[in-house]
Parts: structure tokens; C-alpha cells; sequence
């Protein structure tokens, strides 16, 4: 899990969550730890037991009216054994101005203290987002990512097996390159890869004997994309003789990239094989099976009703004398 100091935190969010700091300045290297936001409320009550303490505090309209209900000793108490606790930061929301007891102690123990003119769920919303996007587990994989007809293909295989061939040819046919040679990994909230390129590759394609292609000045902004959702994993591969390739396609393989599951399809490479037309109908046919439609299964129970009936057929004819 990466290092997010607050620092960090405000100066990537200042303007899209209105952030203006009010106070603790000097606490702004303190590092949050813990991808989840937090309100208060019970330890502003008394309740201070498993209070997420490593957490972004958010104080919203309830909170600060609690602290406004309470006399001015009894308040600057509450919120004095608050910042006594670790926690990263504080953002109130929804615009409002904090009291000076609230400044005074943040400054003092040095806790970051901002105010947001959003109102809380739209901070709560904003801030996961982007909490999901930093501290979400990632990989660098050698492969190339493409969208075909909206389908995420992740094609994996040995250097020099024709990866990046394969993607240049889809990007002539219309589909789209998200990133070649070095494809990175993010696992996100809800069992989701999403793949982008390396920062500073853009989108690049090398061909062997050729060189470095850059595909977005010689195809326009539409032949690329700056991520997408990973659905399937083509591995490439030299067609080996001895070896028993899947000819039906009834029962699916699965690979696993960081935890999450998702279909594989081997793909043997030989002498005049398209692999761009195999891409496609590859990409139309996970887009039937997402529609609840498995080619291969239909097919095996249509094939399996044609003989059933063909032998009542035959059985009936065989009683039949006249």
C-alpha cells in the first residue's frame, strides 16, 4: 500500500473538494493510512471504544451541531481529547466556519483541519473514489491491452510471439490499444482489473524490424484509450503438436491476476493463422455469454436433441410394418 501524506491528499483533491486549510499546517506529512473515511459521532458522545483513529475524520452538520449544543467548556474538552488521537486530518463539510477552539487545537497539536464546501455524501462519495484509485493493489505485467467491440483483451505470451502485431492490426480494423509491452494491473473495488499503461510509455507500439510506432499520431485519439476493464486473457503461444488444445469451448479456463478471476483462452500460433479475425469473434462471443448465450453449450445440447429424436425416429420405424 503506498504512502498518502496529507500533503499529497490536498494538493491532488484542493480543488475538486473546494479544500481550503484552516489550521495544522505543520501536521500536513502525516500519513493516511487507511483507505476509509470516519465521522466521529459516537466519540463526540462519549463511546470512544474501536474508534478508527488512523482514518480521514469528516465532521458534517450533525457533528457540528453537537459540538454548538454543548457549552463552549464542554465542547473545547471534546474536541481537544479528538485531536489527541493520531488521526491523519479533519475536513468539515458543507462550507461551515470551524470555532476558534477548533483552530487553536488544531494548530497546536498539529493536526491538519480543512473545510470543504461540499456537502458530506458528496465528500464521502469523491473521497472513496480516489482513496479506491491510490490504494488499490497493482502489478507490471509484459502484455499488451486492447478494446475489441468494448471487450477488454489482455494478450499475454512470450517475447517476440506477435503481441504487438496483433494489436496493430486490430487498431487498422478500428478497435482500440490501452498499452503495449508493459501493461499495468489495478485490482479495484468490486473484484475489478482495470489496465493502464506505464506512466510516460504513452502509446507506444514496437514492431520488431520497424521500431517504435506511436500509434495515437498516426491513428488519432480515437485508436486509443487510457484504461480499461480487463475480461479476458488471450495467451499466445507456439502451436505444439502434442499438446491437446481446447476444440469445443464448453468448459472455461480461469487465470487469476491479483485475487481476481477471469476467463483465459490459448490461442496456438501457426503459419497463416488470423489472429486478428480470432480476436474478434473472441471479443462478440464473451459479449454473447455476458447476454446469458454460451455458443459452445447450445450447440453441444442442440447436437445431443438431433440424436435423441433420430433414435425415437429410428425406434419408431423399426415397429413399423406398414
Amino acid at each position: 500500500m503506498p504512502d498518502l501524506t496529507v500533503k499529497k491528499f490536498f494538493e491532488a483533491k484542493k480543488e475538486s473538494l473546494k479544500l481550503s486549510l484552516v489550521a495544522g499546517a505543520s501536521g500536513l506529512d502525516r500519513t493516511i493510512k487507511r483507505a476509509v473515511l470516519q465521522r466521529p459521532s459516537f466519540l463526540f458522545a462519549g463511546y470512544s471504544e474501536n474508534f478508527a483513529k488512523k482514518r480521514l475524520q469528516i465532521l458534517g452538520k450533525s457533528e457540528m451541531s453537537f459540538l454548538e449544543s454543548q457549552s463552549r467548556e464542554k465542547a473545547e474538552s471534546i474536541f481537544a481529547n479528538f485531536a489527541e488521537y493520531p488521526i491523519p486530518a479533519i475536513i468539515i463539510s458543507r462550507g461551515i466556519a470551524p470555532n476558534d477552539y477548533m483552530v487553536h487545537i488544531s494548530e497546536k497539536k498539529c493536526v491538519p483541519l480543512f473545510v470543504s464546501g461540499l456537502s458530506t455524501d458528496e465528500l464521502f462519495s469523491q473521497i472513496t473514489v480516489y482513496f479506491d484509485l491510490v490504494f488499490s493493489p497493482q502489478i507490471m505485467i509484459h502484455a499488451t491491452m486492447m478494446d475489441v467491440y468494448g471487450v477488454g483483451i489482455l494478450y499475454t505470451g512470450r517475447a517476440g510471439i506477435g503481441k504487438s502485431e496483433c494489436a496493430l492490426d486490430l487498431v487498422e480494423r478500428g478497435h482500440r490499444l490501452i498499452a503495449d509491452d508493459v501493461v499495468t494491473l489495478q485490482k479495484r473495488a468490486g473484484e475489478v482489473l482495470i489496465a493502464t499503461s506505464v506512466p510516460g510509455a504513452g502509446h507506444h507500439i514496437e514492431i520488431r524490424g520497424v521500431g517504435i510506432v506511436d500509434i495515437e499520431r498516426l491513428f488519432g485519439v480515437r485508436a486509443i484509450r487510457m484504461q480499461k476493464r480487463i475480461e479476458i486473457e488471450v495467451h499466445l503461444e507456439l502451436w505444439d503438436r502434442l499438446k491437446d488444445y481446447e476444440r469445443l469451448g464448453i468448459d472455461e479456463t480461469l487465470t487469476t491476476f491479483l485475487g481476481v478471476e477471469i476467463p483465459k483462452t490459448t490461442i496456438p500460433i501457426s503459419s497463416g493463422k488470423n489472429i486478428t479475425a480470432i480476436s474478434e469473434v473472441i471479443a462478440m462471443s464473451h459479449m454473447l455469454k455476458v447476454y446469458g448465450h454460451h455458443p459452445a453449450r447450445e450447440f453441444v445440447t442442440r447436437m445431443q436433441e438431433m440424436m435423441k429424436r433420430k433414435e425415437s425416429v429410428n425406434q419408431y420405424l423399426e415397429s413399423d410394418y406398414e
